[in-house]
Formats: structure tokens, sequence, C-alpha cells
């Protein structure tokens, strides 16, 4: 399971399902399932208690941010990295993503072969890469996949 600084950068294109991922992730890790799982847009930050209580899941949308070290200032980034287990949307805002981290990217399909009978935009495939930095990250998902877990997700 995911521990205290765990890094987990989400990026992709708008409506791909990063809050949905984050959603699903935040319910998971905290066993409460009927959570109410927003997305921070407009708060930038949503907190989590995990751990019962002594680790903090932090879920971040930085859409709004252009980025500044006044921007980011705010949301105490460099402990939230050390303690937190984060879940960052938008990360191309921050101006240094921490060494040891995963990064996720969504994409809507939209080839036309994908899925031509779908006209519904929440009904297409999305597309998930999943990139390692770091060696705790790399042999986390080398484990995933020797398991047979990431088939899951095809």
């Amino acid at each position: 399971g995911s521990t205290g600084g765990d890094v987990i950068l989400l990026d992709g294109d708008l409506g791909a399902g990063k809050t949905c991922f984050s959603r699903g992730f935040i319910r998971g890790r905290t066993g409460r399932y009927d959570e109410r799982v927003t997305s921070p847009t407009y708060l930038l930050s949503n907190s989590y208690d995990v751990d019962g209580g002594s680790t903090k899941l932090y879920h971040m949308d930085l859409y709004r941010l252009s980025g500044s070290e006044n921007d980011l200032l705010p949301l105490n980034l460099e402990n939230v990295f050390t303690t937190g287990i984060s879940l960052i949307e938008w990360p191309s805002r921050l101006n240094k993503k921490p060494a040891e981290r995963l990064e996720i990217t969504l994409t809507i399909d939209s080839s036309t072969d994908a899925a031509p009978e779908i006209e519904d935009e929440d009904s297409k495939y999305r597309r998930m890469t999943l990139v390692p930095f770091g060696t705790r990250w790399a042999e986390r998902l080398e484990l995933l996949q020797s398991e047979g877990l990431l088939e899951d997700l095809l």
C-alpha cells in the first residue's frame, strides 16, 4: 500500500479521469467507500486521514495555478511530499517534481477504431500510462506486473 512520502502525479486530457482515479484511490486507501471525494479545483487541496490518522493523504488540483512560487507556497509541498501521500492533478504547474514519484497520464482514446459505436464522451476508452521515477516506484510496478495485477487495467 501507499505510505508517507509517496507522490503520484496525475496528468492528462481535461475530462480523462484524473479526479475519478483520485476518488477511487482515496476511497480504497481510507477504507471509506462512501466517502464524498470532490475535485479540489477551487480549494486547491483536500486531505484525508489514513492509517488511523497517523498519515495524511493529500489530493491537490493545480489547474488554476500559474506555477509561480507564490501560488505554490501555501500548499507546503515540501512537507506534503515528505510526510504525506500525495495525489497531484495538473503537475505541469509544479516548479520542481520530487525525484521519487509515479507519473500517471490519462488520455481519452480518440481513435476511430477504439469504440466507433460509442458517442458518449464519458464512455470512451481511456489510456493510462504509468512511469516510475526512483527505485521505490520501479520496484512497486515490477511487483504489480509480476503478480499480474497490471493486466486488470488492460
